[in-house]
């Protein structure tokens, strides 16, 4: 009997213990789980050589899709009748595989990391809707260029310029995809200017082919080095430095600053706010507002859409400083500075959230959101992209410019030349772990208040089971104890009746 007492009260002491601690655990997941989570989350997006992140982080594998369309010039040959408004069609799209790539990475003590990008394209032969044979109209870009970059020269050499465009150029030229693309073509004004040293500024270079992406295919460092921050805080994926400065000279004020995420990772616990990318083929930053709470395979998140992208200073009155020194109408970047003077401009398809001028110009042109809106969309806890709509434009301006014959009589307009077209969601396995990493507080709370009952159940058990213990070894040694006094009484008694 005793040594099953002594084993009840160790049981009975283990099971205290027990509840205690599984009340003590689920106190814990209350008060501290907005730390624990914050450092699940932390973990998961550590970016070291041997960690998952990492691995997502150095190269895009599966590689993305890209779409690609160009606009076709229908009328591009009556560009000097002043009653016919040029017109452009649609073409495409022309499906690539896009790999884009990080090297010459290198991790730095202050919790940042450098790096380069290293982009590949692949044409999608058997699944683009359009081949690359397809030939179109679309606007001259070196003639333009040239006359643009040449407009305060000095008359002499405007004129030995003006001459050599007029006998070898036209406005426009007809050209395959893969010529205006990857393969490039030859001109004969390249040539020319190759030839007459007078006409380059000190230190330029002709190139012996034009394409939009003529040599820098499978080609690393175009983009630029980049410096970003790995550090748990509020810095964590933004940019310290695009080649190695933390503004560039491209933009005055606020708009030169290097600002924002480099695309991948953005700071943990977003707000219904905005976010900010650096691009360097727009040689600055893209500030996108919070447009609304959407669910992507089951993830809440939050998106941000590009309602104020482009904005000359009418919405946004610090974006006055992207003019360039000569604003234009809303919707449309002037990015020349960062171009070689180029006279390059982008926006968003179609000019889409553009000021009307630049669609009523034109003709062909159709924009709406739902094709044509860039957006990202996060996780709100971990910012990490669910679902994006990369979309840009690039468009070229065609105006009169004095000393060129050329140009002297055409109109002024921003033709749209061609736009890139990225739709990416987040993948099925990463979507259920994401789900699982979301419902977290949920499941957290309810463990914890399930773990806190459990656990006041167990000691209520245990301290009932040892007072009822008490009452019982309490009881148990009344009846069966004899008073000494009673014990004195009974024995004369018994030896009298004895006697007797």
């Amino acid at each position: 009997m005793k040594r099953v007492s002594i084993i009840g009260k160790y049981c009975n002491g283990f099971f205290l213990l027990f509840g205690v601690v599984l009340s003590m655990l689920g106190l814990t997941l209350l008060l501290y789980f907005p730390s624990i989570y914050d450092f699940i989350i932390h973990s998961a997006l550590d970016l070291r050589p041997e960690t998952e992140a990492y691995k997502a982080w150095s190269t895009n594998d599966p590689p993305l899709i890209l779409d690609m369309y160009f606009f076709n010039w229908t009328n591009a040959d009556q560009v000097y009748d002043p009653t016919v408004k040029p017109h452009f069609e649609q073409v495409g799209p022309y499906r690539f595989l896009e790999i884009k790539e990080k090297c010459n990475i290198t991790f730095h003590e202050n919790d940042t990391v450098s790096f380069q990008f290293v982009k590949r394209y692949h044409f999608m032969e058997d699944e683009s809707p359009k081949p690359l044979t397809d030939v179109i109209n679309t606007i001259n870009p070196i003639a333009t260029s040239a006359a643009y970059k040449s407009r305060f020269f000095h008359p002499l050499k405007k004129l030995m310029l003006s001459f050599g465009m007029s006998s070898t150029s036209k406005v426009y030229v007809t050209k395959t995809i893969d010529e205006l693309l990857f393969t490039g073509y030859e001109d004969p004004l390249l040539d020319m200017v190759r030839s007459l040293s007078i006409l380059l500024p000190e230190g330029a270079n002709v190139s012996d082919k034009f394409g939009w992406f003529y040599q820098r295919n499978n080609t690393y460092g175009l983009s630029g080095d980049f410096s970003m921050y790995t550090g748990h805080d509020e810095n964590f994926g933004k940019l310290l430095s695009w080649d190695y400065r933390n503004r560039t000279d491209f933009y005055e004020g606020t708009c030169g600053e290097i600002r924002g995420s480099a695309g991948e990772f953005h700071p943990i616990n977003r707000e219904r706010d905005f976010i900010e990318i650096y691009s360097s083929e727009m040689c600055s930053y893209a500030h996108l507002q919070y447009e609304k709470d959407v669910t992507v395979k089951g993830i809440k998140a939050y998106k941000y859409s590009s309602d104020t992208l482009f904005d000359n200073g009418t919405k946004v009155p610090e974006n006055a400083c992207f003019c360039n020194g000569e604003c234009i109408p809303s919707g449309v970047l002037n990015i020349s500075s960062c171009r070689m003077d180029a006279p390059i401009f982008i926006s968003l398809p179609h000019f889409y959230n553009a000021d009307p001028y630049y669609i009523e110009s034109i003709e062909g042109l159709n924009p709406n959101k739902e094709e044509h809106d860039f957006y990202i969309t996060l996780e709100p806890k971990s910012a990490i992209v669910v679902d994006i709509g990369a979309r840009m434009q690039l468009n070229v301006l065609l105006q009169p410019i004095k000393g060129f014959s050329l140009f002297e009589k055409v109109p002024k307009i921003y033709v749209p030349v061609f736009f890139f077209d990225q739709v990416v969601t987040v993948t099925d396995d990463l979507a259920v772990k994401m789900q699982l990493l979301q419902n977290l507080p949920d499941i957290r709370e309810t463990a914890a208040y399930i773990l806190i009952i459990i656990g006041v159940v167990f000691m209520m058990s245990t301290l009932c089971c040892w007072v009822n213990s008490t009452k019982s070894q309490k009881l148990n040694r009344n009846e069966y104890k004899i008073p000494p006094q009673s014990i004195a009484d009974e024995i004369p008694l018994k030896l009298k009746t004895e006697t007797t």
